[in-house]
């Protein structure tokens, strides 16, 4: 019974083998996901452990004529997510290593493996350089996996993360480009067919590809549907192209989520997201059928005919070759070049397009080759490459002293300046710490990069994605959660806690918090301090600042305005829950990291203002005199611009506080920092509504940009305030001193 009449006869059997095929490769997928495994190698596996050739429960034949269908439409999806995911200014601020190792490198690449395949087999050119192509490209399902494993140092992981992400739409589009010649017979008469598909499908791609971005652009899709929208266009796109010009739709796919991807639609890191999981349930789906079509005997005549030579020519001769051109007059050392030419393991996109083109060959009756010589090469060399570099390379990365030590990098999620500059405090260290910042804020992550730190513009709250994808993350050994909202510092070091140990897990969670400290997960943190906004802005002020002090024997901190924050004992860095514990952390010999913040918000706002006693008649006559005062002390300041501030304030709201004082407040343009002027008016003022006359005017000017201060100058007023016996001492000062003298002794 041929396949065909199964599929027609046994329609169970096709949705078994499909539903089996979707549920085993995703759970696989999960299963290596956990095991830091290369994605592939269970996939492999699971393929020939399912398929005929083992338990025989994964039956492909019985799709019928739909597997070839399913198989194109499947990796014509991958590669629009493929062309999504390319970042061709990445591309020109990597290094001239990874540069060379995506142009001259995928030359050598192709031909080297081409001209293997034509010397050791009897095949033609044209389908040699298809051969060839397919084992282009590496990809990053089997370098992440590997990077995270073997701890690489960071120059060599950077490299090879590179070329993989950047290589998978260079090698996909060289394959399609000779699958394209191959399937034309090749020469000159087939030469002008070659290049209307190429053409077209070129066209066509370029074309969706503009109708899928401006129609995003312009908002014509809602938000909640732009991820089905953007993969029922890919679909529609490769359907419409294969109707036009067969065999042309998987350039054209390819090619317009390029398009997209260059122009970067404001959906796009949802619309990447959304294609990356749809992409791991069908290289999950794809794997195991093709995997299962896969006989021993084909592999058994593969290297009966010469194919571990070639197998061997691949790894040991072409991968040196590129490796050593690419880092040709580089700063790259010999121990570098060698490990580079012994990791480049293939993957997933190789496997499926090489599977799709040899099911296409073999339906078209192709004479250029053996469809089954093609599969047997590519997936020699990944499993080859795969499994032996994959089990060998940390071997050989410690024999050649390129393998870092366990992972003991901090990733701060805040790069607020807060966050910048205890980065700064901790790669002062001589640990050998990285420090990696994490903000969902554009201008904060690309401050933090123009000061020198590696900033990611990501949500810390993807931390599995974050953790198995970025490769600047794969030395994590501590996370920090230093946001504003003691709930999502919360749930942060809930999410990081499932990827590292919960005592190397931190947050800031103030000693106030509601939240029963027992059960938090991971380490609280800074409990004495405020919001890292208010230190940001106090440090930005120059009203805090850190200092390090040598921990000795009976010592204690200077004033209650210092606040330990980490303790530096040779290479290992401590961080504290609150002040109480550095007398139970701390030893001699220690360096202890301090924040030291000035007087409260209040004092030190006083400490830029003055006193002033007064006799107004009336509320316009006494906020004139507020703008003449501060005109005249401070520089920058106009009394006429002060003074339409208070009378838009006074139209709003009246800035009385009760108990006979008031607190008129302004931003200026042109200040650097808050000043508090206080003013006494002895004969008190009059104010309708309020049932004391005013006796005290604290007259508060802050920056434009000092919301967070402003904000909490005026509550430390309020708190001030508050006690009966405080107002008093306000009253009774007559200058500035005892005006601060009263607020110090509250």
């Amino acid at each position: 019974m041929d396949a065909t009449t199964l599929a027609h006869s046994d329609p169970h059997s096709a949705l078994w083998t499909l539903c089996l095929a979707v549920g085993a490769g995703c759970l696989l997928t999960v299963l290596s996901r956990r095991l830091h495994l290369p994605t592939i190698v269970l996939l492999l596996a699971g393929g020939f452990a399912l398929g005929p050739e083992g338990l025989n429960l994964l039956r492909p034949d019985a799709l019928g004529h739909f597997l070839p269908v399913l198989v194109s439409l499947a990796v014509a999806l991958i590669l629009y997510e493929g062309g999504l995911t390319l970042d061709l200014k990445e591309f020109t601020h990597t290094s001239t290593v990874i540069q060379r190792l995506l142009s001259a490198g995928v030359l050598i690449t192709w031909f080297g493996s081409a001209l293997s395949a034509y010397i050791f087999f009897d095949t033609t050119p044209s389908f040699a350089l298809l051969m060839g192509s397919l084992v282009i490209v590496t990809g990053p399902t089997v370098i992440v996996p590997l990077l995270r494993r073997i701890r690489l140092s960071k120059r060599i992981a950077s490299i090879l993360h590179w070329e993989a992400v950047l290589i998978d739409s260079i090698g996909v589009f060289v394959a399609i480009l000779c699958y394209e010649w191959v399937i034309e017979g090749g020469g000159a008469v087939a030469l002008p067919n070659f290049l209307v598909r190429i053409l077209g499908g070129t066209s066509l791609g370029i074309v969706g590809g503009y109708l899928i971005f401006f129609t995003m652009r312009r908002g014509w899709v809602p938000d909640n549907i732009v991820n089905a929208f953007s993969l029922a266009s890919a679909m529609l796109l490769f359907g419409l192209t294969e109707l036009i010009r067969p065999e042309a739709g998987l350039l054209s796919v390819t090619v317009a989520g390029l398009i997209v991807g260059l122009n970067k639609p404001r959906q796009l890191r949802e619309l990447k997201a959304f294609k990356a999981e749809i992409v791991d349930l069908l290289i999950g789906l794809l794997f195991l059928l093709l995997v299962a079509r896969l006989e021993w005997e084909q592999f058994v005549s593969f290297y009966q005919n010469g194919g571990g030579w070639v197998l061997l020519s691949v790894i040991l001769l072409v991968r040196p070759l590129s490796v050593i051109a690419s880092g040709w007059g580089t700063t790259l050392n010999n121990r570098e070049k060698a490990l580079l030419s012994w990791v480049a393991p293939r993957g997933v996109v190789a496997a499926s397009m090489a599977s799709l083109f040899a099911i296409s060959l073999a339906e078209g009756n192709s004479t250029q080759g053996d469809p089954k010589l093609l599969e047997s090469f590519v997936y020699s060399v990944i499993c080859a490459t795969v499994i032996l570099q994959g089990l060998s390379a940390g071997l050989f990365a410690r024999i050649l002293g390129l393998q870092r030590p366990a992972p003991n990098d901090w990733v701060i999620i805040g790069a607020h300046y807060f966050g910048r500059e205890l980065a700064k405090q901790i790669n002062e260290t001589d640990n050998q710490q990285d420090v990696i910042l994490l903000d969902s804020n554009a201008r904060n992550a690309a401050l933090a990069r123009r000061e020198g730190y590696v900033a990611l513009h990501r949500d810390g709250m993807n931390a599995e994605e974050l953790y198995e994808e970025e490769q600047a993350l794969f030395g994590t050994g501590y996370v920090l959660a230093l946001t504003d909202n003691i709930e999502l510092n919360n749930i942060l070091m809930q999410r990081w806690a499932e990827k590292l140990d919960s005592g190397k897990v931190f947050g800031w969670i103030p000693k106030s918090s509601p939240h029963d400290m027992d059960r938090i997960t991971g380490q609280t943190v800074f409990g004495d301090l405020a919001r890292p906004s208010l230190i940001s802005n106090e440090l930005m002020q120059n009203e805090s600042s850190f200092e390090t002090v040598r921990w000795t024997e009976d010592m204690s901190l200077p004033t209650s305005d210092w606040h330990p924050l980490l303790i530096r004992r040779g290479r290992n860095l401590r961080t504290l829950a609150n002040d109480a514990a550095l007398r139970d952390h701390a030893r001699p010999g220690d360096e202890v990291i301090c924040l030291k913040r000035s007087k409260g918000f209040l004092v030190r706002a006083l400490q830029k203002g003055s006193f002033h006693g007064l006799q107004s008649t009336s509320l316009g006559a006494l906020y004139a005199e507020l703008a003449q005062i501060a005109d005249a002390h401070l520089s920058g300041v106009l009394s006429e611009v002060v003074m339409e501030h208070l009378d838009a304030q006074n139209k709003r709201y009246p800035a009385c506080l009760g108990h006979g004082i008031a607190i008129p407040h302004v931003h200026c343009e042109g200040l650097t920092e808050r000043a508090c002027f206080v003013i006494h008016l002895s004969s008190g003022l009059p104010i309708p509504n309020q049932n004391e006359p005013l006796q005290l005017i604290f007259f508060l000017l802050s920056p434009l940009d000092d919301t967070e201060g402003h904000l909490a100058t005026l509550n430390d007023i309020a708190r001030n305030c508050r006690s009966s016996k405080t107002r008093e001492r306000l009253l009774a000062a007559v200058t500035q001193e005892q005006l601060i003298d009263a607020v110090l002794a509250r």
